[in-house]
This record gives structure tokens, sequence and C-alpha cells, in this order.
């Protein structure tokens, strides 16, 4: 835990907007009810399976004129030739939406260790060396490096705790969750420049109200597809920072994040997962971090929580800037999908032998058909794609996911009536 403020009796910015733990706990109970039941097309837009913030890329002689969705088609006489008749629906990754919940306390101004020992920072929370970055610059940076390489269609946010350099949290991100436009990229990169760290640990109230945040997000239909909250702390939960009415100290408002806020958030009809990442700093914290990411449904594979080695633990390297990077990967890579909706044609029923997948790579080189491939499998050494989901989905496999995953201005389209090609 890091050290606190002499006082965090300031009464916190945006009282009346939930910032204060006690209020979180009082609403949040309720709050993270499941959503209506929709239709599958209802994770759509106007075109099968598009993302917010997608847009189609060009084609190359395969393309064709645009259809009624104002997509451009693919041309599939020219990929199948003209025995099928066939047709293409536009069809990108399922979206993902990530919010970071970032630590700013105090602490976050030391240089990481070597340089200051955790200790020291908590005794003495200063930078001490100007040539070293310090704890929150090489987050920042590793942050920016990560957020540069996601795909446009993935929505992130960012939350901060504290926010008032007391105990002070809020259920409104400082960056709302949004496609990764342009302009997005900007005002997260602007948002973190921004940050000077001060404050208390208040990671309870913070991460409670980024799970009703999210939920609310998603049941008035503003982020769609899978949903994540990333939490970055260098320490646990601060005495300060609790409230009697709910949680007479910090031990006591950790149990309640673990044992129901963060069961309640994973659940059936909410389904957030929370990623865990322990800065230096966080030694103390392993087991509780660990806990969080095993309840969070993201634990690391052969973990124990109670060994404190589930969580993203950078307390163990000798590179801080290094390892958190890996980590941002890490997460990017499990949280970006490779599923892609199902089409649903006006004409009835897909026949599940007349399917296709089709990648055209953003570089603008020649487009392929990506196999199907159930010899295997999707985790176990397939290559190509299969169903899933009740065959309401399609998942990419391999290296083929891999290969569409990493491309951020990749193009797929799922083609029906023409019999289902397999891996050469």
């Amino acid at each position: 835990m890091k050290r606190s403020p002499p006082t965090c009796s300031r009464p916190p910015i945006g009282l009346d907007a939930l910032s204060r733990l006690a209020l979180a706990l009082a609403i949040v109970a309720g709050c993270l009810t499941p959503p209506p039941r929709r239709d599958p097309a209802d994770t759509q837009s106007s075109a099968p399976g598009a993302a917010p913030g997608e847009t189609p890329q060009p084609l190359d002689a395969g393309d064709s004129a645009a259809g009624p969705d104002g997509f451009r088609k693919l041309n599939v006489d020219a990929i199948f030739g003209s025995e099928c008749e066939g047709d293409s629906y536009y069809s990108p990754l399922v979206s993902a939406n990530l919010l970071f919940v970032l630590d700013r306390s105090a602490s976050m101004a030391c240089n990481p260790p070597p340089t200051t020992a955790s200790a020291d920072c908590e005794t003495n929370p200063q930078r001490v060396d100007a040539t070293i970055a310090t704890k929150w610059e090489i987050t920042r940076g590793a942050l920016t490096r990560a957020i540069g390489a996601l795909r446009s269609a993935t929505s992130v946010g960012v939350s901060y705790f504290s926010n008032d350099d007391a105990c002070g949290v809020h259920e409104q991100p400082s960056v709302p969750i949004r496609p990764l436009s342009d302009a997005q990229r900007s005002a997260i990169l602007a948002s973190l420049d921004n940050v000077e760290p001060a404050g208390a640990t208040p990671l309870v109230g913070a991460t409670i109200l980024a799970y009703r945040h999210m939920h609310s997000e998603a049941l008035e239909g503003r982020i769609r597809g899978k949903k994540f909250v990333v939490v970055l702390t260098d320490g646990e939960q601060s005495d300060s920072c609790s409230d009697p009415a709910h949680c007479g100290n910090a031990s006591a408002c950790t149990d309640l994040l673990l044992d129901e806020e963060i069961p309640k958030a994973s659940g059936a009809g909410v389904n957030i997962r929370t990623f865990v990442i322990g800065a230096p700093g966080s030694e103390g914290a392993r087991t509780v971090l660990s806990r969080m990411a095993s309840a969070g449904e993201t634990a690391l594979d052969g973990c124990d929580p109670e060994a404190g080695n589930c969580h993203f633990d950078m307390t163990t390297e000798e590179d801080f800037a290094t390892a958190l990077e890996s980590a941002l990967v890490e997460i990017a890579g499990r949280a970006l999908t490779c599923e892609l909706s199902m089409p649903k044609p006006k004409g009835g029923e897909v026949d599940l032998g007349l399917v296709n997948v089709v990648y055209s790579p953003g570089s603008g080189s020649t487009l392929r058909v990506i196999g199907r491939d159930d010899s295997l499998p999707c985790d176990a050494g397939a290559n190509g794609w299969q169903y899933a989901d009740d065959n309401k989905t399609i998942r990419l496999c391999g290296h083929s996911c891999n290969t569409v995953k990493v491309d951020p201005r990749a193009r797929v389209d799922v083609v029906l009536g023409c019999p289902s090609q397999r891996p050469q």
C-alpha cells in the first residue's frame, strides 16, 4: 500500500456523480444486472459483422460494386468461379472494448527499483534521479505504444485513481470508451501526458465504478463486443480511502471487491473480464492482485492465486519498461478475438457447407481464401477456420488467426453460396 496524503477528508471531484466509494458500493450492487436478450443480428451494423469505427479498405481485382448496405462487395465469380452463386458479407473480427484503470497515486512518481526501492518509495514518494524515467513515465510510454498498435475497431477508454489527489474516483472515465479513430488516439495521448502522480489508492472504488460504467455503456448500445477492464497499480487499497458505512478498512473493502463485485462483473449477463498488472511497489499486494485476476477470469495458465502469480507481476522483473510492454502485448492478444459473426442472409438459413472466409491484407497484396480446418481443435493445431457458438460464430485458428489479428487494416469477408474450401 502506498503512502497516503495526510488526510482524505477533502471532498472528491464529482461527488454527485458517485465519486466516493460509499456511494459506489450502495449503487453498484443493483446496477450489474443482465442485459436484455438481443438477437445475434443486433451485434452487427448495417453491414453484417461491421464494427463501430471500422472502415473497409479498398480491394484488388476481386472487388465489385457496393452492396445495398454501402460496403463494397467481393467479386465472388473472380475468386471462386462462376459455377457457384455466392454473395459476400464484410465481417471484421468481433470488436473488443478495453477500459484502462490506471493508478496515479503519489508513489507512481518514484523511479522504479533498483534506483528507488519500493520501501523507500513508500516513505518518500519522490523522483530521486531526473535522468531515469519514473514508474508513471514508463507506464505512459508503454501504453502509448500498445494503443498505437491496436486495430481501429478496438474501443479504448482511460480512467485514473485517484482523480483529486486524495481518494477520489469517478464513474465517467477521463477518456470515454470509443473506437480508436485518430481523434480518440489523440485524446488518450493528451490525457496520459497531463497526468501528474498524487494522492492515495482508492483501488476498490475505481474498479467497481469501471465495471458499472462499462456495463451501462453496453446496455445503452454504445459499446458492442467483448469487454475488459485493465487495472494497473503499484499497491493496494488505502485504508484512508475506505468508507466505514460499507467497509471499515482496506481489508474489508478488498474482500468486498474479491468476493462480490468481481465475480458479479465476470458473471453471466455482464461478462466483463479483468486483467491486472502489478507495477513495482505492489510486492505486498501480489496475492490480492492475483485473486483479482483469477476472479476476473484472466489468470495466467497454471497459476495459484494464493501464491500471487496469476496476474502480470512486474515486481519480479529486472526491466519494468520491457516487462510492461510485453504484458500489454499479451493482454491485447488475449482481448482481441479471432471471431467473426455469422452473416444472416435475407434469404433464410445458412448452408454450413457453402461458407468461405476471404482475407484481404491491409497492405493491398492479393486476397486469399482461408480454408476450413476441422482436423484439430482451434487451440491445438488447426490452421484455418471453424464454426463456434452453435454455428453462430466463425473462429479463425492458428497462423490464420495471428495473421489477421496483427494486421491493423485487414479486411475479412464471409462468402455464402460456394462450397467450403479446405487448407491446401
